[in-house]
């Protein structure tokens, strides 16, 4: 069946008129992600976006919301990232949690270094945060990452302390009263030791792949075309 030629011409009009990309907002033909650039860019330092390196991992970036700054480190179109080789590893381990029933849920992997100034600034501990000055957390090489258990279906089980609570609780020795607790901790550092990640005594959540393979190199958030937020 033929489209009248008016008919389509006022098709043809709102078609050209129509944004083909929306920057992430809005309504368009086709939106654009805001993160894809900065993901295509990771690939020449050798990082990768976790969701497409870990299946079924869950990604709930704290330093989005806020920090101990009490402001966001990142902006919103921040994408998770971490090392490929690192992301492998997660990826054996996020599956191996699979059989228990549990997953991972990512809350902090690659940092670009001015996030970890601007942590540094606000907590000053170098119990918790390492020093400029001393160097640069593995965060900033994607070799690091913080991270916690929940259900297969994103459901949050308890553990030892909430993230970025620095009390005895957060050490990855702290077991406390409750037998799931302990056991779960126990889970989550035996299958990462396993995979080749160490623990840190000051926090249970936070673990460093010093046996990350290839290409690894303190990536700064200029060099994937991040802003960063204002201080």
């Amino acid at each position: 069946m033929k489209t009248p030629a008016p008919a389509l011409a006022i098709l043809i009009l709102a078609f050209c008129s129509t944004p083909l990309f929306t920057g992430g907002q809005g309504i368009g033909l086709f939106r654009q992600d805001p993160a894809a650039a900065v993901i295509r860019k990771a690939k020449r330092y050798n990082l990768v976006a976790v969701k497409d390196a870990v299946p079924g991992v869950i990604i709930d970036m704290r330093y989005k919301i806020t920090s101990a700054s009490g402001k966001p480190l990142y902006r919103n179109e921040m994408p998770c990232l971490v090392h490929r080789s690192s992301g492998q590893k997660l990826h054996r381990v996020n599956k191996a949690l699979k059989e228990h029933g549990y997953a991972l849920k990512i809350w902090d992997a690659w940092r670009p270094p001015e996030a970890h100034i601007a942590l540094w600034n606000a907590v000053k501990d170098p119990r918790y945060v390492v020093s400029p000055s001393k160097g640069f957390s593995w965060h900033c090489y994607g070799i690091s990452i913080d991270l916690t258990l929940v259900k297969t279906d994103g459901t949050p089980v308890a553990m030892p302390s909430k993230f970025d609570e620095f009390s005895d609780k957060a050490k990855s020795n702290y077991t406390g009263s409750d037998t799931e607790i302990q056991k779960r901790v126990e889970l989550l550092q035996t299958l990462m030791k396993e995979a080749g990640f160490r623990t840190i005594e000051s926090e249970w959540w936070h673990f460093d792949d010093m046996k990350a393979q290839g290409g690894i190199r303190r990536v700064n958030a200029a060099d994937l075309g991040i802003r960063m937020p204002q201080p």
